[in-house]
């Protein structure tokens, strides 16, 4: 009897500690539907063939004229039309050296890859609509070469990721792009890991969680509830990823938590409605202004997180409760831990 009750007694810690130890937001989408298309207009644009580039030019303007406009636009600076216009435009872009290896440098690295960017993809939207049954999601994700101009870009109904900011800092395409426009920490953030990362909080950015336009507080509270609705879209990825962080910058924004909210109330900040403070403490950049030069950028946004994090451990909350539980709130019931 005695070995019984001990054997159910070990049974019970060994369940509570694995209960413990679970991602709640690791949840099993099989059944979830989600209607999501994949195109490759990286590798067809890429292609001479003037039949193969109307035919697909058409085609992104019928899908999605928006994503269209800003690939060829924005990116290429093209005019779609007339015919003539836009094959010469293609022509003078493809056949630029530095193009050619680059279309070359993203088919090497993602060709085996996308089948397993698409399906880690479609999981996390699947996820997404299982938390917000009513809210907008992508119909359309476009693999595109952006030439350098942005890594996400999100129309009403599509999301186009720009592959080239992802090859990773040692590709040689990479360490050749010109330093005075792409520093340092900005080729260290160009690595494969983020894509994903990048994709889901671009949707939820774009259709999800506007910006407040309002202080500095409520701007980064809305950054942490991104992120922590990142992290649970993505439940597999290490926080450091969500978080755009290496581990060493984790590590290091982790430790200097209690600082940073000390920093933040002596300084006055919350309640600032200036550009200045958002800037130093929620953009990007070699390291978080006001801060050691050994700071991780952006450490506006990593309080947030750890502000939402800590509200959600204590709340008996969903995810749609929590986008709309207003800042102040969050804001109150968070408790900094000590100062190190």
């Amino acid at each position: 009897m005695g070995f019984f009750r001990k054997s159910l007694l070990l049974f019970s810690l060994l369940f509570i500690l694995l209960a413990c130890n679970s991602n709640s937001y690791d949840i099993d989408v099989s059944d979830v539907t989600l209607p999501l298309t994949f195109h490759h207009s990286d590798s067809i644009l890429s292609k001479p063939n003037p039949r193969t580039l109307i035919s697909h030019r058409n085609e992104l303007i019928q899908i999605d004229k928006d994503i269209a406009g800003y690939l060829f636009g924005y990116c290429y600076g093209i005019r779609i039309n007339p015919d003539t216009s836009f094959l010469n435009g293609m022509s003078r872009y493809n056949n630029n050296p530095f193009v050619v290896r680059l279309e070359l440098r993203i088919n090497q690295q993602f060709e085996k890859k996308i089948p397993q960017h698409r399906a880690s993809l479609t999981a996390a939207f699947k996820r997404m609509k299982y938390h917000f049954k009513d809210a907008p999601l992508p119909q359309h994700i476009f693999w595109v070469n952006s030439g350098f101009t942005s890594s996400v870009f999100c129309s009403e109904k599509s999301i186009a990721l720009g592959l080239e900011r992802y090859l990773g800092e040692k590709t040689d395409v990479i360490k050749e792009l010109p330093n005075d426009r792409f520093f340092s920490w900005i080729k260290e953030g160009m690595a494969p890991q983020y894509l994903e990362r990048d994709a889901v909080i671009g949707w939820l950015s774009t259709h999800h969680i506007e910006e407040t336009k309002e202080n500095y507080a409520t701007e980064m509270i809305r950054w942490g509830k991104l992120l922590f609705i990142t992290s649970a879209c993505l439940p597999q990825e290490k926080e450091s990823i969500i978080l755009r962080y290496t581990s060493k910058d984790y590590d290091w924004a982790l430790a200097s938590e209690g600082a940073l909210w000390k920093y933040i109330v002596d300084e006055q900040l919350l309640y600032n409605t200036g550009e200045d403070a958002k800037q130093s403490l929620l953009h990007e950049g070699p390291f978080t202004r006001g801060l050691p030069q050994e700071s991780p950028d952006r450490m506006g946004q990593f309080l947030g997180y750890r502000m939402v994090k800590q509200y959600m451990e204590t709340h008996d909350l969903s995810l749609n409760e929590l986008k709309n539980t207003p800042y102040l709130k969050i804001l109150q019931a968070y408790e900094a831990p000590e100062k190190k």
